[in-house]
């Protein structure tokens, strides 16, 4: 997979006035948007998943010919033994793109190397690296686990090295995290500059964001990003918000307050569906308005959910 399959395409500098002007022309109606850059994330499924549910979410997806999709892992699948088994069905039954995510949290330096292994064999070819979150009330891993993403994006390309006959002599894309609202533990923002630095000097090719509410926050941070030297896109992820919980759920997982205004609309919505989906529509819109050439969706494997934010931004399925 080369970086034309994941690129943001937004220009170097984005200045902030693109915003403005977006926002005083914001269509009420979106057309196609041709040449848009779409990925999605999956969850994969419980053990006792609806299978006609699952196969239906699958086609529905593949329909709109993703530039790639990534699997998580969690406790309800197995962890990475679920995100391997799923990556496996989706590559028998399609052609999409996989990327499995991949924390250090996962297991010991030993036991990753052997998931990054396995991953592979089951037809991923990309990988998102994380730290991942640390267990309450520490502040490190164990002895014998990788403490940082960068650690981690090493010890993949060494395994890939491995590989290096069954990709075909090329090599897995390699994503990483950025956080336009900045990470929670950082002191600073030029910290989070400065650890991103870090990831794309050891081989990131492209960053998906955290999630955010304000289209200013993700413009301002590609701008202060472009100037500190970071080149690799940054894919803005984009999570619907359906409900004020859901909206708060996102606080919590990006570590950031909710909007106020957003809170407002959502409490004092008559329909808190149809406010939630305006505002996500309203937040991805400014984005593409300003610019920005692709979207990551965290689609929570909600087929109806993904298709209705796609269609009132204009992208409809290509097959």
């Amino acid at each position: 997979m080369t970086e034309g399959h994941f690129s943001s395409r937004l220009s170097a500098s984005a200045p902030l006035d693109l915003l403005d002007e977006a926002a005083e022309t914001l269509p009420t109606e979106h057309t196609h948007r041709a040449g848009t850059a779409l990925s999605f994330e999956l969850i994969p499924p419980r053990h006792d998943a609806d299978e006609a549910k699952l196969n239906d979410l699958i086609a529905g997806l593949n329909a709109y010919e993703p530039d790639y999709v990534a699997v998580t892992s969690s406790h309800r699948s197995g962890w990475l033994e679920g995100t391997a088994d799923f990556i496996a069905r989706l590559n028998a039954q399609t052609n999409l793109r996989t990327i499995a995510h991949l924390a250090c949290t996962a297991g010991t330096e030993e036991e990753l190397a052997d998931w990054i292994r396995r991953l592979i064999h089951s037809g991923v070819r990309g990988f998102l690296a994380l730290r991942g979150d640390l267990p309450e009330g520490e502040t490190s891993l164990p002895d014998g686990y990788l403490q940082y993403a960068t650690q981690l994006l090493t010890l993949i390309q060494d395994i890939e090295d491995e590989n290096a006959y069954r990709l075909a002599a090329g090599k897995l894309a390699l994503s990483v995290a950025c956080y336009p609202s900045g990470h929670a533990e950082s002191a600073t923002p030029d910290l989070d500059l400065d650890v991103l630095l870090s990831k794309q000097r050891l081989g990131a090719d492209f960053a998906i964001t955290q999630l955010f509410f304000e289209a200013e926050d993700y413009l301002r941070f590609v701008e202060q990003s472009r100037m500190a030297g970071v080149r690799i896109p940054l894919i803005p992820g984009i999570m619907p918000m359906t409900s004020l919980k859901r909206a708060q759920r996102m606080g919590v997982l990006s570590g950031i307050e909710v909007p106020e205004r957003v809170v407002e609309k959502l409490q004092n919505a008559e329909d808190e569906y149809e406010a939630g989906m305006e505002l996500t529509v309203e937040l991805a819109a400014k984005l593409l308005d300003a610019g920005v050439g692709g979207l990551h969706i965290y689609t929570h494997n909600n087929l109806a959910v993904t298709q209705d934010l796609l269609s009132r931004l204009g992208i409809e399925p290509k097959n």
